[in-house]
C-alpha cells in the first residue's frame, strides 16, 4: 500500500465502505442518532429540509421523487408521509433493509433499492430528484458527469435535482495529517482488534482532500479513500450546463436558508432542460 501523496481520485471505495457489515451497522446507528451531524443532519434540520422542498419543487400527494443515497429513508418517510411516491436507492444494504421496514410498517408510498445510482435502474418520469448530504462532492468529475446524465434520464422534462455541495470556502480550514491508533475511532471499523492510520491530503490546486483509512485487524489490511472536492457554485453551474440542465437556484442549504459566497457549502436547485 502506497505511502506516498496518491494522485487525485486515484481508488474509489465508496460501495465498499457502506456495504461492510460492520461498518454500515455503526453507520445506520450513527444515521438514526437524532442529534448525530456525522452521518445524517439533526431532526430538526431534516424536517425543515422536507418542509422546504415540498413547495420549492412544487410536489403535491402523487407526485414522484427520485431519492439518490438515501440511506435509511429520513427523507424519504417524510416525503411518503405526504402521498409523494419516493424511490431510494442507496449503497447500504442494511440502511435499504430498515428503510423498507419502515416504509412497509406505515404503508409509505416508498420503495427502496440496495445498489449504486451511478449503474443501476433509477426509473424515469420523477418529477424530482433528491441527491442530500455532499454525496456529489465524494464523486471525480467524470462520475460527476455520469451521475447528472444519468439523473436527467430519470426525470421527466422540467424536472428538478436538488444536492447540496462543500463550498470552496470549506477548503481552507483544512490541513494535512496522519495518525495511527489501535481501535481508531473507537472500534468503528472492525469487530476484531485493529490498528487504524487515517491520513489527510490536499490538493491546493484542485481544492480537493482525501481522508484515507487504513485498517489492519491481524487478518487483512484494509483502505477506505474519501475524497472531497470542494468546489465553487460557478464550476457546478458549468458542469450542469454540460449535462442538459439550467440552475433555478443556489441556496445556503437545503432548508433554502440564503447563501454566504464564502461559506462552506451551498445547494443548487437545478432543472431538466
Amino acid at each position: 500500500m502506497t505511502t506516498s501523496r496518491p494522485a487525485p481520485f486515484s481508488a474509489f471505495t465508496t460501495p465498499q465502505f457502506w456495504d461492510d457489515p460492520h461498518i454500515s451497522a455503526q453507520m445506520l446507528a450513527r444515521h438514526l442518532d437524532p442529534d448525530e451531524q456525522l452521518a445524517s443532519r439533526p431532526r430538526s434540520f431534516i424536517d425543515g429540509s422536507v418542509a422546504w422542498l415540498i413547495p420549492t419543487l412544487n410536489l403535491t400527494a402523487g407526485s414522484r421523487v427520485l431519492d439518490l443515497g438515501c440511506g435509511p429513508g429520513l427523507y424519504a418517510h417524510r416525503l411518503a408521509g405526504r402521498g409523494i411516491e419516493v424511490l431510494g436507492i442507496d449503497a447500504s444494504r442494511r440502511s435499504v433493509e430498515y428503510a423498507r421496514t419502515m416504509a412497509d410498517a406505515e404503508a409509505l408510498p416508498a420503495h427502496f433499492r440496495h445498489g449504486d445510482y451511478l449503474t443501476d435502474d433509477l426509473g424515469d418520469g420523477h418529477h424530482a430528484a433528491l441527491l442530500i448530504y455532499e454525496d456529489y462532492c465524494a464523486l471525480p468529475p467524470d462520475r460527476r458527469a455520469l451521475l447528472l446524465a444519468r439523473t436527467r434520464s430519470a426525470l421527466r422534462d422540467g424536472g428538478r435535482f436538488v444536492f447540496d455541495v462543500a463550498g470552496a470556502g470549506r477548503f481552507s480550514g483544512i490541513t494535512e495529517s496522519s495518525v495511527t491508533a489501535d481501535q481508531l475511532m473507537d472500534g468503528f471499523w472492525s469487530d476484531r482488534p485493529y490498528t487504524g492510520t487515517h491520513e489527510r491530503w490536499t490538493y491546493p490546486d484542485l481544492r480537493l482532500v482525501l481522508d484515507r483509512y487504513t485498517i489492519q485487524d491481524g487478518r487483512q489490511a484494509r483502505q477506505f479513500w474519501n475524497w472531497m472536492h470542494c468546489l465553487t457554485a460557478e464550476a457546478v453551474a458549468a458542469e450542469l450546463a454540460a449535462a442538459g440542465f439550467e440552475v433555478s437556484a443556489v441556496v445556503g442549504d437545503v432548508t433554502g436558508r440564503p447563501r454566504d459566497p464564502n461559506g462552506d457549502a451551498f445547494a443548487v436547485i437545478a432543472r431538466r432542460r
